[in-house]
């Protein structure tokens, strides 16, 4: 006995003409048990569009995983009507396929079939292309319909503009906006919008703060439409917003609508709809004059190439603006408030130099590293490799069937020319019923190509994806040889294709500076590390000392200048371990005169060794995205043209130096050890 489960979608479309989840589980529950198969689960979109793929719903989503378990707890899969497994080529026939590769099969409740035989398969195709030309014609309606209702000052749907609400809503050819203000004469509990942009106005021209008018406002109990009390850049926009001053609203006027290849939107012009307005031209001019100044901007030579992608551990992001001691710096947003009265967070400012400058290294080793992007991208590229032998399978039975059909047009049609000639009917006659004869032969020809058509798009996808893991090697080339010339300009247009993410996994603690440590600016100045001393270093700087200290170990001495240096502790807090204050700060004075500290640091370059303290040791995560094609074409070098380049593998790529503590340990060992 087969196992089948069904899958029942419905559109909010549908929902809205009645049309609902409980009718298709009737439907496809009585065809199972018609059938006389076992009823073994229901998976149910409700709301969903059929345009959307099978891992953009839901429950498809968790039946196709299901699908790939292993035993097989199900062997059909049953739906009431073709438009429900999809509206676009795409959408329908991917998950088909896929769940037909593992050898799970479709059945359609209307029309009774299913794809296990060459006759199901044909009915399936003309229904994928009835849903897809069902799709357009009504998307074709329904735009035309919102056009004209545009056009004629009518409310079309969406987000109402603050300081309006729909008047008629329901009812046919009657909704548009109006404001929504109390009456008059009257005070109204809760405030209207209307009337709280005209008294927020109003305390900005007498206040001039928009943090205090939004104190005011919240004091006064004027709440934004969500309820939550109102902060003093939100109210600003709401008040300063240029739909507002011009009294009008924009239909397909924003970037997000479709347009074609020359920049018109695809469904309609775009449309100006006039408003009522919330303020009177004197008062809208008296704003423009009063908010008019140009907003301050950075210098254009302070770029931060990480501005919005470092994750504060309180949740905000970290934006540029902010300095310390004169550098930029990046500052947490949670500082700011977000309404009037409301406390900040205490996140601290980061310096922004150290952070990108890490984190740009972090990303130059890795896209510099073949092997490592080639082992991170293996899952993607082989899950490419596995579809690509299935869709070779099913192009194949493609041809075949394509093949016969043309085979059946040609033998009806001669077997027909016979039959026409013996009637003798005149030229124009015979070929009107030569193309009725065929006309099925034709159009069921017609669907076949299609369905290659779809499907050798999707192979070629698919190929494109193998194709993208042979430019790793190219990526890896150009980031050895063009990224370490890059500026920062060319840096933060980079970590913006890759969608660098910075994640502080503890909060960030500011040091205290006071009088800067000599030490510590020796080797800030040559950009050095301070290396650890170990027994293979001591031996090797040993020989070259001078002014050997007598009281105590040479070795406790150096060791203690380097532990200096590293955690920019003061000599008089020096552990005794190292020997008294005194003679350790006598010493380095002594061998950094007489040329011994630079010979030493020389003879230990190649030693472990640990950043300084003003060097980023920010506990932090970095994740990023790889396309292969768009580095290369951000890198200026040419790769092959893979059309679509969307496809992305993510990595951790690495965190912040810090130091570690076993050589810290290994350190302190050697040192009292005889």
């Amino acid at each position: 006995m087969l196992r089948a489960v069904d899958y029942l979608r419905v559109s909010t479309a549908d929902q809205a003409k009645g049309y609902g989840i409980s009718y298709s589980g009737k439907e496809t529950a009585s065809y199972i048990l018609r059938k006389g198969w076992e009823h073994v689960g229901t998976f149910a979109d409700e709301g969903v569009s059929g345009a959307l793929e099978s891992h953009q719903r839901p429950q498809l989503r968790v039946l196709v995983a299901a699908a790939r378990a292993v035993p097989r707890t199900f062997d059909i899969v049953v739906v009431n009507e073709g438009r429900v497994i999809g509206r676009t080529g795409r959408a329908f026939w991917r998950w088909v396929w896929e769940l037909q590769d593992v050898g799970i099969f479709v059945a359609v409740v209307k029309r009774d079939y299913d794809n296990s035989t060459p006759d199901g398969e044909s009915k399936m195709r003309k229904d994928a292309d009835y849903a897809e030309d069902e799709r357009d014609n009504i998307r074709e309606r329904t735009q035309g319909g919102i056009q004209e209702k545009a056009e004629e000052g009518g409310y079309v749907g969406g987000n109402v503009p603050y300081g309006y609400r729909v008047e008629g809503q329901g009812r046919t050819g009657e909704s548009h906006l109006v404001l929504d203000e109390c009456g008059a004469g009257q005070v109204c509990e809760p405030k209207h919008e209307a009337c709280i942009l005209r008294r927020g106005r109003a305390l900005y021209v007498a206040l001039r703060d928009w943090g205090q008018v939004a104190a005011v406002l919240n004091a006064e109990g004027c709440a934004r439409r969500d309820g939550r009390p109102w902060g003093g850049q939100h109210l600003r926009r709401q008040v300063l917003k240029p739909g507002l001053l011009e009294a009008r609203q924009t239909f397909r006027g924003s970037r997000e609508v479709k347009r074609d290849h020359e920049g018109h939107p695809v469904n309609g012009d775009a449309v100006d709809i006039p408003l009522p307005p919330v303020y009177t031209l004197a008062e809208v001019e008296e704003l423009r004059a009063l908010c008019g100044q140009p907003a301050r901007t950075l210098r254009k030579s302070c770029v931060y190439t990480l501005s919005g992608r470092i994750v504060s551990p309180c949740g905000k992001r970290y934006i540029g603006g902010g300095t310390i001691r004169g550098a930029k710096a990046y500052r947490c947003q949670g500082r700011s408030q977000a309404y009037g009265g409301q406390p900040s967070c205490s996140c601290p400012y980061l310096e922004a130099e150290p952070v990108e400058e890490h984190t740009w290294r972090q990303v130059r080793m890795l896209l510099g590293d073949a092997e490592t992007l080639a082992a991170v991208a293996g899952s993607w590229v082989g899950a490419a490799a596995d579809l690509c032998d299935g869709a070779r399978v099913r192009l194949a039975e493609l041809d075949r069937e394509i093949g016969l059909q043309r085979r059946a047009v040609d033998v009806a049609l001669g077997a027909g020319a016979r039959d026409l000639v013996v009637r003798d009917l005149s030229p124009e006659a015979s070929r009107a019923a030569a193309e009725r004869l065929i006309a099925s032969l034709r159009a069921e020809l017609a669907v076949l190509r299609d369905a290659r058509r779809v499907l050798k798009a999707s192979m070629a996808r698919r190929g494109v994806v193998q194709d993208r893991s042979a430019l790793l090697v190219d990526v890896a080339t150009m980031a050895r040889r063009e990224l370490g010339r890059f500026p920062l300009e060319r840096q933060a247009e980079f970590t913006a294709a890759l969608e660098v993410m910075v994640a502080l996994l503890v909060p960030h603690q500011r040091r205290y500076r006071g009088q800067s440590c000599g030490l510590s600016e020796w080797f800030a100045d040559r950009n050095l590390s301070v290396p650890l001393l170990t027994d293979e270093g001591w031996a090797a700087i040993e020989p070259m000392m001078t002014h050997r200290p007598r009281m105590v170990s040479p070795r406790a001495v150096m060791t203690g200048i380097l532990y200096k240096a590293r955690t920019s502790t003061s000599w008089t807090e020096l552990p005794p371990l190292f020997g008294c204050a005194a003679t350790l700060r006598t010493y380095s004075a002594r061998w950094r005169e007489s040329g011994f500290w630079e010979n030493a640091m020389q003879a230990l370059a190649n030693a472990e060794s640990t950043p300084l303290p003003g060097r980023p040791t920010l506990s932090m995560r970095i994740e990023c995205s790889v396309r292969p094609q768009q580095l290369l074409m951000l890198g200026d070098v040419d790769g092959p043209d893979l059309r679509g380049d969307s496809d992305a593998f993510c990595v951790e790529i690495g965190g912040s130096p810090s130091t570690t503590p076993k050589a810290l340990m290994r350190e302190a060992i050697e040192l009292v050890t005889p």
